[in-house]
């Protein structure tokens, strides 16, 4: 298992500090957030080799091209898959084979037939371009969208293509929705192809409160025993968005960091 950082952890810095803080704050590889103030769809199309020498200049592998999606949306689909596919084109230049995508809202226990139609829709324009490229797409256990429980993670794998759409688990989300992690990541493992790494609580307004990757609702020894145990050799990539990620975001990447670090160190 390897380590990445989110670079949405990093929101508070334009891009430029964003990937000089990544290597400031230990890490070896960046996963990174196609949206401002980072890798937006501006950006992507007028300077994507300015930014990708920028990141392999400063040591960095890139994990992930991550975007935030809107494919439920029927009025939006043609721009979503669009922008989807251009970033996809890029991941070449940018050495990485995987995105990270995020099928939409609203959150399954309120989604319509219509809304699963159209994701379903959604993958079936994008899976082509991902075999053409070889790249994967994984799409995110995301709360208050299509896939924030394991059943409804599990309805959106039988509807599509495994050989090239797999999963970004992220953990706290499913501990959010209240699973059982370590099971869910048993249940899930033949099509993890990436994590998300973050922990904290949620209120019983729904609100969700962030907290040091030690301190939650999801005990971070049981997942990792659970991927050691599935042979999951892909990126850890720490998630940092607590207040403390906007005030101190360098520091708190790097604390994460570290406390991840000593849970590997343990499991080993």
């Amino acid at each position: 298992m390897r380590i990445s950082l989110f670079s949405q952890s990093l929101s508070a810095l334009p891009l430029e500090a964003a990937i000089a803080g990544t290597v400031e704050a230990g890490y070896g590889a960046i996963e990174l957030a196609c949206m401002p103030p980072h890798l937006d769809l501006g950006l992507a199309c007028s300077e994507p080799q300015r930014v990708a020498d920028r990141i392999a200049g400063a040591g960095l592998r890139v994990a992930a091209l991550s975007l935030v999606n809107s494919f439920t949306d029927s009025g939006r689909l043609d721009e979503q898959v669009e922008a989807a596919e251009t970033f996809m084109r890029l991941a070449p230049l940018f050495g990485t084979a995987l995105l990270k995508l995020t099928p939409g809202a609203p959150a399954s226990g309120e989604a319509t037939d219509e809304h699963w139609r159209t994701l379903a829709r959604a993958v079936e324009r994008l899976a082509p371009t991902a075999r053409e490229l070889g790249l994967r797409l994984a799409f995110e256990t995301h709360m208050r969208q299509l896939t924030d429980t394991l059943a409804s993670t599990r309805r959106f794998l039988d509807m599509v293509p495994a050989d090239v759409v797999g999963l970004t688990v992220d953990f706290s989300n499913l501990a959010f929705a209240g699973e059982d992690v370590p099971a869910a990541t048993a249940a899930l493992a033949p099509q993890i192809f990436h994590t998300h790494v973050k922990n904290g609580w949620i209120d019983a307004d729904g609100g969700w409160h962030f907290q040091p990757l030690d301190q939650g609702l999801t005990d971070y020894v049981q997942v990792l025993s659970a991927l050691r145990d599935i042979g999951f050799g892909g990126y850890l990539s720490i998630e940092c968005l607590g207040p403390d990620a906007r005030e101190r975001p360098v520091e708190t990447a790097r604390r994460d960091r570290e406390i991840l670090m000593n849970h590997l160190r343990a499991l080993a």
